[in-house]
């Protein structure tokens, strides 16, 4: 059977106490009566070209975050660390909508074991940084998923390992760095296969002209095809503000990609919608958004919040 259904997980790229209401915003988005946005974005805690000690722009949990990894190394005690804002907020969201909840992670050990017994099982997503593809993190978040019955997302490397239009031929026969190391991840997690949603959020190569990352959907159609995992697309990132104009029309293209006459190339997106201090520039209004959702629906079923 063909696989319509589509899964878009919206939200800020960084969550701020003037922000949450946009995300109420989105979860009130519906389609002919049905709501029709699956997830959110709550992200707290955020990786940085550059380390700002004064919080700027890492995140609303960065202070907080400071003091109990303090706490940890003094008292080697992870029930000693206190909650962050943001998965108050997250927990308050998920009550309030039964939105799924969407967050990086930067830190695998206290940021998931502080998610345990606030956000039930299906209803995280945790996800690494692009700039972080190792994979021992990977495998410590995937134990907490494991145990909790969670998802687990997996973003591409920015570094690609050929050129472009090679690389990103349908015709391509070899297997580039990028796809060696994303199925890397992937093997790190052991986890079920629907437990995984590989995020394509392109690459940061020479040739990606006004890109913040090039979108490689033929890549990412071959790690989807080796590993057999969930394949979200995440146009704010690949995108980025010089061709914001080009978001909406670049996605629902993009969702139209198949593999075959039967199945999408895509099960979900991830997109950053609303205000945010961080990205604001790569961020799509809630009107948008509304109107993304009105364009998907006409050829694609959107999977909505239970």
């Amino acid at each position: 059977m063909e696989n319509r259904e589509l899964k878009i997980i919206a939200g800020p790229c960084s969550l701020n106490q003037k922000n949450i209401i946009d995300i109420y915003k989105i979860a009130e988005i519906k389609i002919n009566g049905k709501y029709c946005i699956w997830g959110t974005r709550v992200v707290g805690l955020k990786s940085r070209t550059y380390f700002y000690k004064n919080g700027k722009g890492m995140g609303i949990d960065f202070k907080d975050y400071i003091k109990n990894l303090d706490s940890f190394l003094k008292n080697k005690n992870l029930k000693k660390i206190k909650m962050f804002k943001s998965i108050k907020i997250a927990q308050k969201i998920y009550k309030e909508t039964n939105l799924l909840i969407a967050t990086e992670i930067m830190d695998p050990l206290i940021q998931p074991y502080l998610y345990e017994n606030v956000i039930p099982e299906n209803k995280l997503l945790l996800w690494n940084p692009a700039v972080n593809q190792l994979g021992w993190p990977i495998f410590v978040m995937s134990q907490f998923i494991k145990r909790n019955n969670w998802y687990l997302g997996i973003k591409n490397p920015k570094w690609l390992g050929d050129y472009l239009k090679r690389a990103n031929s349908k015709n391509y026969k070899k297997r580039t760095t990028a796809e060696k190391t994303w199925e890397g991840l992937v093997h790190y997690s052991n986890l079920s296969k629907d437990r995984i949603i590989l995020i394509h959020r392109g690459v940061d190569v020479a040739e990606k002209r006004g890109y913040r990352n090039y979108p490689v959907h033929n890549l990412a159609m071959r790690v989807k095809q080796h590993t057999g995992c969930l394949l979200f697309f995440d146009p704010s990132h690949s995108h980025g503000p010089k061709m914001r104009e080009k978001i909406l029309p670049a996605t629902i293209k993009a969702m139209k990609i198949k593999i075959d006459n039967k199945n999408y190339l895509y099960d979900g997106i991830l997109i950053e919608a609303g205000n945010s201090e961080t990205d604001t520039e790569q961020h799509i209004s809630i009107e948008e958004l509304k109107i993304l959702c009105k364009e998907l629906s006409k050829f694609r079923e959107l999977k909505g919040r239970d």
